[in-house]
Order: C-alpha cells, then structure tokens, then sequence
C-alpha cells in the first residue's frame, strides 16, 4: 500500500476503484499523460455506483457545507484517476493547477469555501505535494446538474 494510501485510511477514506464509471463517451477520456504530466479532465462527485451523489446547485438545493462534502468526493474520484493513470498514488510529484467550476444559484458567492473540500483532501493526503494553483469560477449549469466539477493538471515522479 502507498504512502499516499495509507494517509486515506487514516482520514477514513477510500478510493472508488475503478475510473470506468466517471467516463461519459467513447470519445473522451478521463486522463491524457504527456511526457511528465498527467491532465485530468473534469470529475464530477459520483458515487460508488457511478451516479451523481449530488445534483442540484449551491444557494438553492445545497449549503456551502454540502457543496464543500460534494467537492471531497470529486477528490476522492479524481485519486481513482491518478491510481488507474499512474498505477501508484505516490508517482505525483505534485499538483500544478486545479479548476473547479460551482453550480450557483444567483447571489451565492462562496465558491472558493466549496472548491476548498478538493483542495483539502488533496492536501491531506499528498501534504505539501497537494497544493496547487486554482480557479474557482461559477456556473448556472454543469453536466448532469452537479454542484461542482474539478479538473487538475499533475507533474508526475519519474
């Protein structure tokens, strides 16, 4: 077991297992490698059954509490698309930059405080390795409805 693994089982997480169920289309993938880099494409907080857990926007159907729960899931899943990249968590060297887009309703602004449930497990879990430059934008819809998408770009350990 990994470092990395063995600091998700402290918090009492665990990853999903297979990034299968996160893909939408033969056309896309969740994860591109270039030379040292690995791009992850957008995750949304999907369960273990490989639907959405969360579907609604923040300021409406959930609380900055929820969408910050909803963001740590996205992070748990996006660590299943690290695992089936790069075989082993501890081959990230370290984040390099994170998007995260938030389903608003009007007048909710908190995006950075629902965006900080990502960056805090990915923190938790890899430390110093975790941090990352981030954007926080808002949106009126994201796919299937979610309350927050999150994509990262990895430098990887060679």
């Amino acid at each position: 077991m990994s470092v990395a693994e063995k600091k998700l089982e402290r918090l009492g997480l665990s990853i999903v297992g297979d990034d299968n169920k996160l893909r939408s289309g033969a056309g896309n993938c969740t994860y591109k490698v270039y030379d040292d880099l690995l791009f992850i494409a957008g995750l949304e907080p999907y369960g273990p059954d490989g639907k959405p857990a969360f579907v609604g926007r923040l300021g409406r159907e959930y609380t900055l509490e929820e969408g910050y729960q909803a963001a740590r899931l996205v992070a748990i899943n996006m660590l299943t698309v690290i695992k089936d990249a790069l075989g082993d968590l501890d081959r990230v060297d370290y984040f390099i930059k994170v998007m995260a887009l938030v389903n608003t309703a009007n007048g909710f602004s908190d995006l950075p405080e629902v965006a900080d449930g990502f960056t805090d497990v990915m923190t938790e879990v890899f430390g110093e390795r975790g941090m990352h430059a981030r954007t926080d934008l808002g949106a009126t819809n994201l796919n299937n409805n979610v309350p927050i998408i999150c994509d990262a770009i990895i430098k990887i350990r060679k």
